[in-house]
């Protein structure tokens, strides 16, 4: 469906709509597990960019923000497939290119910010992850990016264990597990209460370990 849309808007000469299909499109794929597919999709994303940033300019001039929207989610996708494959280097390059001011009501600031944390963490630059996934959730909390917003919590407390910061890590999975609540993510939910479980033993407390692994099988047996 999302393929046959994209196909549409090109159809119509909407290049900017066809542009935001192609994104979408290749997050599903990569969801499948089509990394064919996917790297694909974002090679024809990357080849249309340019024409639908001058689409939107000759549209909404050069003052819209729709043509800097585009191209941060353009190299936002890319270096999440760099990520994919192991390519951090390459991942980091992407998103340092991504210097334009954006509205703060933009989901990428957000987005491109806690992608830029795990890519950190990936590196072992487990402060700048930290610091990066603090700025995703600031940024994906004004945004109303609820989604990504957990997943930075979920960075923040990756980072918060490796530097034996229990408590820390606790509050930001916790942080996570509510977001994921209101989603109805019940998958990541179980994973978030998993780690729970285990810094609750790291903390010494075997009551509340025993709940979240609990509250974990319980949700992975109905799934």
């Amino acid at each position: 469906a999302l393929s046959e849309a994209a196909r549409l808007h090109l159809a119509a000469g909407d290049l900017p709509r066809a542009a935001h299909g192609l994104v979408n499109l290749a997050l599903a794929q990569r969801a499948a597990g089509d990394t064919d597919g996917a790297a694909g999709t974002a090679a024809r994303l990357r080849e249309l960019t340019p024409a639908a940033r001058q689409q939107i300019t000759e549209r909404a001039g050069k003052n819209d923000s729709s043509a800097l929207k585009l191209a941060a989610s353009t190299a936002w996708l890319d270096a999440l497939l760099a990520l994919d494959r192991g390519e951090t280097a390459t991942a980091a390059g992407l998103l340092a290119a991504v210097t334009v001011t954006l509205p703060a009501a933009s989901p990428w600031p957000g987005r491109v910010a806690t992608l830029r944390a795990e890519v950190a963490l990936a590196e072992g630059r487990t402060a700048d992850a930290l610091a990066l996934a603090r700025t995703g959730v600031s940024a994906c909390a004004v945004a109303r990016d609820r989604s990504e917003e957990a997943r930075a919590h979920r960075l923040m407390a990756g980072a918060h264990m490796r530097l034996a910061q229990w408590s820390e890590a606790r509050a930001s999975f916790l942080a996570a597990v509510r977001l994921e609540e209101t989603l109805g993510a019940g998958e990541r939910m179980a994973r978030d209460l998993e780690q729970l479980a285990t810094i609750a033993e790291k903390l010494g407390d075997a009551a509340a370990a025993q709940l979240y692994a609990a509250r974990a099988r319980a949700i992975a047996s109905a799934r």
